[in-house]
């Protein structure tokens, strides 16, 4: 199934080592409509999960409970700290190419996201690991405890990635006479539950030493489902469920084509003299068929039979349904092309709202074992290499990650309507804006709303607040006054008039 989702919708990323260099890896397809579609999708996945700055750190609930307001404002304003030094290693280049490509391994199933240690000019690297190259395996409740990537690299990049490595005698000799080479390289991330370490260690799979071996506190590696069937380490995303489509819209349109080929060249027939065998001619345009009699008295030597001629414009209509099925299955809700019958806005209204739900359905589990692994992933990687001094450890209850996307906003923003819906109650029940005070904490509620939509270097703290209140209060009392005394003044002027 993996392999004809990449075939149909996304033939360009099977590795190279799976199918071969250069080979031609779009000989079956036909109509382009999931290819497109999932392009167009995948790239509103990756803005919907990493936008810039699509997350930030921020005080847990344990903390909210045992710190009052200004301890709470410290711990929230030295975290934004902290965020803005990590956020500044994924705004590049190279973590958008990566997170690119596994938004397109996710519409299939599974993407795997790896950021690894880098040297002085790139402290952290991001790298897309593709599906092919990658065996998991699940703990007792579906949480992924062990990654195994085995890949072929030549004997050059497999010394740069471990310079530090030991290699076989054999392997280093070989080395300096063929470095461009290629070799098997396996790469194992265990999780120790005891330990509450990741165990790596890399090693020749025609070696039984292993060129090195590594501990980590935080998984190594994102490995994101979409969505995923009990008991399968693997995910299954949307292009598996439109996988029957898509197979049936690409051999309509083969069929099509074949149709339209033979209506315009023909299939001719000749009389050699011999018997007809229907067993030994084929059927395709252009192709000469021996007869025994193309018409009265034997016929002509040669003559072009008629073809029956095709329902083209039936076998259109039939595409053009199946096209819209794949773009909603995908996620693609753009317009239909040019030409085709126009929809209605309630209609496209109708599908677009489809679309999101379904695909809210599965935010979370992408959310969850994608963001939080890669955040942990790269603090790590900044406190070992002496970029930030604090080893953060993110456990949801004291530090937590809070995803700053548009999906999650808007989740956090149906949350927050409750309060506002609250509010304009009270005051439309009560008749009064000021009646709502009495029964609302309204600063405490917006500032609630804000912590969670707002940085905290944009909310002013509560001693702030007081002193803006004060200050406020001292510039109304000196407005009042000033009012108070050019009022007195007045009638004696006017007397003196």
């Amino acid at each position: 199934m993996y392999n004809d989702a990449y075939e149909f919708a996304i033939p360009y990323r099977q590795p190279a080592s799976k199918v071969g260099k250069g080979s031609q890896r779009v000989e079956r397809v036909y109509d382009a409509t999931a290819i497109k579609s999932a392009f167009q999708s995948a790239g509103q996945l990756h803005q919907d999960l990493f936008p810039p700055g699509f997350f930030k750190l921020a005080p847990g609930p344990i903390a909210n409970l045992r710190l009052d307001k200004e301890g709470k404002a410290a711990m929230a304003a030295k975290l934004e700290e902290i965020t803005s030094v990590v956020s500044a290693f994924f705004q590049s280049g190279e973590f958008d190419m990566a997170s690119a490509e596994t938004c397109l391994d996710l519409l299939v199933g599974t993407g795997v996201l790896f950021p690894l240690e880098g040297d002085d000019d790139n402290p952290v690297r991001f790298i897309c690991i593709p599906f092919d190259e990658i065996a998991v395996d699940n703990d007792a409740y579906g949480k992924v405890n062990a990654i195994f990537w085995q890949t072929r690299l030549t004997r050059r990049a497999i010394y740069d990635a471990f310079p530090d490595g030991t290699f076989p005698a054999d392997f280093m000799g070989q080395h300096n006479s063929a470095p461009d080479e290629e070799m098997d390289l396996a790469q194992d991330f265990i999780f120790d539950p005891k330990a509450k370490r990741w165990i790596f260690c890399a090693y020749l799979t025609s070696s039984e030493v292993p060129i090195t071996e590594e501990d980590y506190r935080t998984q190594p590696m994102a490995v994101g489902r979409y969505h995923r069937v009990p008991g399968e380490p693997y995910g299954r995303g949307p292009i598996l469920l439109a996988l029957p489509t898509i197979k049936t819209l690409n051999k309509a349109v083969e069929l099509t084509l074949k149709a339209a080929a033979i209506q315009m060249l023909g299939i001719w027939g000749y009389r050699p003299g011999g018997a007809f065998n229907p067993d030994t001619v084929r059927l395709g345009p252009g192709e000469f068929w021996p007869m025994q009699a193309t018409g009265g008295v034997l016929g002509p030597d040669v003559t072009r039979l008629d073809v029956a001629a095709g329902r083209i414009d039936v076998s259109q209509l039939v595409m053009q349904e199946l096209r819209m099925q794949v773009q909603a299955m995908l996620g693609d809700d753009s317009l239909p092309d040019k030409g085709a019958t126009p929809i209605s806005a309630s209609e496209v209204m109708a599908r677009m709202k489809r679309i999101s739900q379904n695909y809210l359905g599965a935010y979370g589990r992408l959310v969850n074992e994608i963001v939080p692994v890669i955040v942990r992933r790269v603090i790590e990687i900044l406190y070992r290499r002496k970029l930030i001094d604090v080893d953060i450890e993110i456990d949801a209850l004291l530090v937590k990650i809070d995803v700053l996307s548009p999906i999650a906003s808007a989740v956090k923003a149906a949350a927050h309507s409750r309060i506002i819906e609250f509010i304009q109650l009270v005051v439309a029940v009560k008749g009064s804006p000021m009646a709502a005070d009495l029964i609302v904490k309204i600063d405490d509620a917006l500032r609630a709303i804000g912590e969670e939509q707002l940085p905290a270097s944009l909310i002013r703290t509560p001693a702030e607040q007081k002193a803006l209140e004060q200050q406020m209060a001292a510039a109304a009392a000196q407005i009042a006054a000033a009012q108070a005394g050019g009022g007195q003044q007045q009638p004696a002027g006017a007397a003196a008039a």
